[in-house]
């Protein structure tokens, strides 16, 4: 009897935990750097200094995903799910203005992610920054931009089933963008289209948008066949062939379109600038937030949680102790409540 009545608890209870956000970014650390790579390289002819300027924003296109660990307000720069929102909603018509955009949603920034915002904000200052030659700052601000463009590309960071939490799927997220396209994707297949300038670049990211949100059902389908192909070892090599094989076209034109897009936002923001002379660039970059200030190393000072874990996570940890916690009670009352009736059969 308590076997069975923990078993149901737990049924209950499993749903609610998968569905927690996931502490990984969206495209592997290795993703991010190729992307950025192959977007320097892909700069019109007329910003080509761009291209050795770009180098060294390279690497701290992975920082913004260190950030979360201390900055409580990073996480939702990273996604935005449309399906949160009534289906006829046109999201290219949101405004550009992230407030005015989430009094027209009537949502909170955390509900649904405000990605697109974030590359917007970064793409002005970026542009300001070049206009009156504070060329570190643009890099910088053009780094961070680059993760979030990058994020919107992966599809499950455009759908609230993130992580197949709502049909069963736990750890797809991490299955597709870490194992299987680190096995799998080749540098030299990310070839990005021309980079243009971008005249309405709020819609543009709204297009981008659009298209991975539809990418995303394809990806979770394929991921139920290959397991099914694997006898649901999620483990073998069976599993991630049959899976690459369905998602693979997908994942290299959604990585190239990356690189191309955010070629096209970096032209942008130059072009805006009035084209101004590119300099010869930084050693490195520093490591700091361009939204908080806080840096890559969890405990580093100028963090608002100073000693690592952000308070989402530690909110995230006392609701999965909470859980398991109201579980043990329920074994616990059952076994008193089994020990109460059977005294009460064998009479006084």
């Amino acid at each position: 009897m308590r076997a069975a009545l923990f078993l149901r608890c737990a049924r209950i209870a499993l749903p609610g935990l998968l569905a927690l956000p996931l502490a990984a970014g969206a495209w592997s650390g290795q993703q991010h750097v190729q992307i950025n790579r192959a977007a320097g390289r892909n700069v019109p002819d007329e910003m080509a200094a761009f291209r050795e300027f770009s180098r060294p924003m390279a690497l701290p296109g992975i920082y913004p995903d260190l950030w979360k660990e201390s900055d409580p307000d990073e996480g939702p720069r990273h996604y935005f799910e449309p399906d949160r929102l009534p289906p006829d909603t046109d999201i290219r018509a949101l405004s550009p203005v992230q407030i005015e955009a989430f009094l027209q949603m009537d949502l909170a920034p955390a509900d649904v992610g405000i990605a697109p915002w974030a590359i917007v904000e970064l793409l002005g200052r970026m542009t300001d920054a070049m206009r009156t030659n504070n060329w570190t700052w643009a890099a910088q601000c053009g780094a961070a931009l680059s993760h979030y463009a990058a994020d919107l590309h992966m599809p499950l960071h455009c759908t609230r089933n993130f992580n197949g939490q709502e049909t069963w799927q736990a750890g797809v997220h991490a299955r597709i963008e870490t194992d299987m396209i680190k096995a799998f994707l080749r540098p030299d297949a990310i070839r990005p289209a021309p980079a243009a300038y971008l005249e309405n670049p709020f819609r543009e990211i709204m297009g981008w948008v659009e298209q991975s949100a539809a990418l995303a059902p394809v990806l979770l389908r394929a991921d139920l066949i290959a397991k099914r192909a694997a006898n649901g070892r999620i483990d073998s090599e069976t599993y991630y062939l049959r899976l690459w094989e369905l998602t693979g076209d997908q994942i290299t034109a959604q990585i190239s379109a990356a690189a191309a897009h955010l070629s096209s936002l970096w032209y942008t923001a130059w072009v805006n600038a009035g084209k101004p002379a590119i300099p010869a660039p930084p050693d490195e970059l520093p490591t700091l937030s361009v939204f908080s200030g806080v840096g890559i190393d969890p405990a580093s000072e100028g963090g608002p949680v100073g000693a690592g874990r952000s308070r989402q996570n530690q909110r995230y940890d006392t609701i999965i102790w909470g859980v398991m916690g109201g579980l043990a009670l329920v074994v616990v009352a059952s076994s008193l409540w089994r020990g109460v009736q059977e005294r009460k059969a064998k009479g006084p």
